[in-house]
Formats: structure tokens, sequence, C-alpha cells
């Protein structure tokens, strides 16, 4: 299966698809699917947008395709980041936002498939690591804390069994950043994904927030870190067979 991994959006749908299809191009393939590490810009309300999202890159182009139902030009999934529109994306019950996009909450499984029957199990953890909030039960966090994944959905995702590719939008603990805003040699602290990794064994962890792209090996799986919309490192091409150990990176987008 030929998988296209995004990174953070922040609402540039246009601009992700517009890649997504100059992608495909360079590489004379076509993705069956497109998996986003969250960020993606889920803000119907472009008046509910929260701060750091209004001091950056506003609502986005979310709005306008929800307004007019667009369809995604491929079949998208995405996890939470840590900049939606929360309580929006909680209260659904269909988890197709949009044609062809599908919202995967954290702790659960999806298995995508192609048009040539082959199947991939995909998990997620989205949004960031929280301390103050990591053991309090999700279904109890309230407005912004909602940015936070918790223990329970970590803990719902690494008792499902087998899953190919985990989506996290932050970095699992132990994952190194050589150059990073924060400082040099800058070390993700975010508690229970390297022991997710390490319980559920997936293939590939694919994850996004440090807008960054960045190679690791944690609890022995291969992590891929991506770049934000834009930038060198944000696509990134895949091929992924379920039930075989080997998978492939065909190659990465390099931005106009």
């Amino acid at each position: 299966m030929l998988i296209c991994a995004a990174g953070d959006i922040h609402g540039a749908m246009d601009r992700l698809y517009d890649d997504v299809l100059s992608f495909e191009a360079s590489l004379g393939v076509r993705f069956d699917y497109v998996l986003h590490v969250g960020d993606f810009g889920i803000w119907p309300d472009p008046d509910r947008i929260d701060k750091a999202t209004r001091h950056h890159d506003g609502a986005g182009d979310f709005p306008t395709w929800l307004r007019e139902s667009r369809k995604s030009p491929r079949p998208t999934v995405f996890i939470k980041g840590n900049h939606e529109d929360f309580e929006w994306l909680d209260a659904r019950h269909d988890p197709e936002v949009l044609p062809g996009l599908v919202y995967l909450q954290n702790g659960r499984t999806l298995d995508i498939r192609n048009q040539a029957g082959d199947t991939v199990r995909v998990g997620g953890v989205g949004g960031c690591y929280g301390p103050s909030d990591y053991q309090r039960l999700s279904d109890r966090l309230q407005g912004y804390a909602r940015r936070h994944y918790t223990a329970d959905e970590v803990e719902r995702l690494a008792g499902t069994g087998s899953v190919d590719i985990v989506l996290t939008h932050d970095a699992p603990a132990g994952v190194r950043f050589q150059r990073h805003r924060r400082s040099a040699g800058h070390v993700s602290e975010a508690a229970g994904l390297d022991v997710l990794l390490a319980r559920v064994r997936p293939r590939v962890c694919i994850f996004g927030h440090y807008h960054t792209r960045v190679d690791a090996k944690i609890s022995g799986v291969h992590c891929i870190g991506l770049n934000k919309i834009a930038m060198p490192g944000n696509l990134v091409a895949i091929d992924i067979e379920r039930g075989k150990p080997e998978w492939s990176l065909l190659g990465e987008f390099r931005s106009r």
C-alpha cells in the first residue's frame, strides 16, 4: 500500500493536497491514503480559533471546505493535534468530517484498504503531553485541556493487539532534536508513547508537533518526525503491506 504521511498543516488544506498531487507526479505513483499527524486545523468557526492559531496561521481553509462539503482528493486519516476545535471533534458521531476525510480518535484503530483489497491497520494518539493531565481520564478533560492525551487512551491502544502504523502528534519520549527552538539537543519527554511502542511494536511510528524532520528509533521502532506544511520533510512516501515486516521509504517531497 502506498501512503503519503503528512506533517502539521494548520488549516492549509489547499496547499496540502496540491503538494500531495505534485509529490505523486514526481514519484510516478498514486497514493492509496494520506495519513496526517495532527494540527490539521479543524476550525469550523473561524471565531473559535485559539490564541496561537490567531497569532500565526489563522483558521485556514477548513471552514470553506466544510461549507462546500468538498471531497479530499485522496482518502485521508488524521489524528488531533494540540490546535483544533476539540469540542466540535469530540461531539461528532460520524468520524468522516468531510467526504474522504476521517478523524481517528485517540486510542482507536482503523483498517485502511486500497482498491486491490490490501489492508493496513493504523492506530492513533493525538494531542500533546501534559504532565498535569496525563493520569486523568480522557472524558474528564475540559476546554483547552483536551489538547492533551491521557494514560487511558494510551492503554486503550496498547491493548488492541497488532497495529502496523502508529500515528502520534507529540514525539515519543526519548526522541532527540539536534536543532530546536527550545534548546540544542532537546529530548522529548512525552510519557507513555515510548511504552506504547514497546507494547504494540508497530512497524513504524509517525509524528509531528515539532515542525522538524527527524528519524529516531524508540523502543526498537523506527520513528519518523515530519516538518510543517511548505517545508522540506513535510511529506514522505511509504510502501507498506500488512503481514510483512519490511516497509520502505520511497521518498520525501521537496517543498516548492
